[in-house]
């Protein structure tokens, strides 16, 4: 595993692209937050801005932010990590010169697995610092009420992450792969949740479509919208936790799986 992990780190650390991803990543998950100390008029029932970096809902805030940092900046990396070895013909390469496909494969998996388990680590580093510099009184209780935002997180960024891999191993075309990555997550699965399933079946089947079902590993932590839809419709606007989790497992399985069997039939 390290000698793949080690190999995939070879082929992008020198990458402009990937530097410039990752860079921003850093910059901006605790950019974006620290703006929030500029909001003054704030929605019910949020009475202060102080809410934003405090435990235990720091958690929350920031890992929305980091949802939407997530989808775009580890996305973009995994359909450039996969459509880049096609246009530089690597993957050739590294076939010919002694990987299996098996092997190849797996080091895309782990390099997203490495990718993801950094992008929590970070999160949760931030996390705390803003909330031990916020929180006044810190209780264990308080600090780690909302701490299995963590390992959801890491999931989020997995799914994302898998989901782009999967495109790029489909269409192997750098510009394609990122506008459908793009046009599905923004417009196509909106318009089949929304404008089509939500006006023939209002039920709660229309959550479980794979990507909101990954946004809802980690969702916006605004009650007051998911209170209003409840009460409208009859059921949540968010899975909840488990369903999320299982719902995303479900689908990871099934784009790792088209994924490999794209890859182990592809002709080099």
């Amino acid at each position: 595993m390290l000698f793949l992990l080690q190999l995939e780190w070879k082929k992008l650390y020198g990458n402009t692209a990937f530097r410039i991803l990752m860079a921003f990543y850093v910059a901006l998950l605790p950019a974006i937050l620290l703006t929030g100390k500029r909001l003054k008029d704030l929605p019910p029932p949020m009475i202060s801005n102080d809410v934003f970096f405090i435990f235990p809902t720091v958690w929350q805030f920031l890992g929305y932010i980091g949802n939407w940092l997530c989808f775009f900046f580890f996305g973009f990396l995994s359909v450039l990590m996969v459509t880049t070895e096609y246009g530089n013909k690597t993957m050739r390469q590294n076939i010919i010169t002694g990987l299996s496909r098996k092997e190849y494969f797996l080091g895309k998996i782990y390099f997203i697995a490495a990718c993801s388990l950094f992008a929590t680590l970070y999160y949760t580093l931030v996390a705390l610092v803003i909330g031990f510099f916020s929180t006044d009184t810190i209780f264990w209780v308080k600090l780690t009420q909302n701490a299995d935002y963590i390992p959801r997180y890491f999931l989020m960024c997995f799914g994302y992450m898998t989901f782009g891999a999967f495109l790029g191993f489909l269409i192997k075309r750098t510009g394609i792969a990122l506008f459908l990555y793009l046009s599905y997550i923004m417009f196509i699965e909106m318009i089949l949740r929304w404008g089509v399933h939500f006006q023939l079946v209002k039920n709660r089947s229309m959550h479980f479509y794979p990507l909101n079902a990954i946004e809802d590993l980690v969702p916006i932590p605004i009650p007051e919208p998911a209170n209003e839809f409840m009460d409208e419709f009859g059921f949540g606007l968010f899975l909840s936790p488990t369903e999320a989790i299982l719902t995303t497992l479900l689908y990871l399985s099934l784009f790792i799986g088209l994924a490999w069997r794209r890859v182990s039939r592809m002709d080099l």
